[in-house]
């Protein structure tokens, strides 16, 4: 196989925590020092990224991905030198598009909040808004698929799609999810679909595992029950280990180094 590139998301995927692992580090710049592409693909915004890089000690710039795409898709930026530059039209397009999503949906009113208690019975722990994508709360996995699943049935917000991450309900943009932004990042570098891997573990990692884009898709063991089933039924690649050890031991497959047990 001619893998270019290896695609991750972060939290419970590459890493358990901050920082991310040296073996997992030092692996991926391994890969890089192969000529094998890195991009992160992450809910986190930009600079937590940079954060939690810098923490993790990976070398500047030879180390670093060669992509992040950030807040679920929403922004995209390229590393130039030892910074990283924006995907100028990409991102001014996505930042209107916010805006809108901002003003349409907001907590005006709460509607949707109310839509949630009547129908569900279930109250939000807590909420926030984290660069223009709203997440909401909730006790467990169950209990935010449920409410998302109402969400989709009965509100009709334009720019708006509500996803998942574990307990954790996102209400971002529908335009700029992880895969079709990761195609964008493909099309950038010059690297086919087919030559791409992607790596996820949650609800919002789905657009880059479903196989519409033609991605390799994959999963790490710790990955909910349904994110495996997709992956698999795509022809992809269940890791017997979790997170960064996932990671390393998938792309280690794809390289024909060393297969999974």
């Amino acid at each position: 196989m001619c893998l270019k590139l290896v695609v991750c998301d972060l939290d419970e995927t590459l890493m358990d925590g901050v920082p991310i692992k040296p073996e997992t580090r030092d692996f991926l710049v391994e890969i890089q020092n192969k000529g094998i592409k890195f991009v992160i693909n992450s809910g986190r915004c930009l600079n937590d990224i940079l954060n939690i890089l810098s923490e993790s000690k990976f070398p500047c710039p030879q180390g670093y991905p060669e992509a992040i795409i950030s807040l679920q898709g929403v922004f995209i930026h390229y590393l130039k030198g030892n910074n990283y530059a924006e995907d100028e039209e990409w991102n001014r397009k996505k930042e209107k598009e916010l805006e809108f999503l901002r003003q349409e949906i907001g907590w005006k009113g709460k509607s949707w909040e109310i839509l949630i208690e009547e129908k569900l019975k279930i109250k939000p722990i807590r909420k926030d808004i984290d660069h223009g994508v709203f997440r909401v709360f909730f006790n467990s996995p169950e209990e935010a698929e449920k409410v998302r699943q109402i969400l989709l049935k009965e509100t009709d917000f334009k720019y708006t799609i509500f996803l998942r991450n574990k307990y954790i309900i996102l209400v971002s943009l529908s335009t700029a999810q992880k895969g079709f932004s990761l195609l964008r990042v493909a099309q950038n570098l010059g690297i086919s679909p087919h030559q791409i891997l992607t790596i996820g573990d949650s609800h919002n990692d789905e657009d880059m595992l479903d196989g519409k884009y033609g991605f390799i898709p994959a999963a790490p063991s710790n990955a909910e029950e349904e994110i495996k089933s997709l992956v698999k039924a795509n022809k992809g690649h269940v890791a017997s280990l979790p997170e960064g050890k996932g990671v390393v031991e998938i792309v280690k497959f794809l390289l024909n180094c060393s297969p999974p047990k």
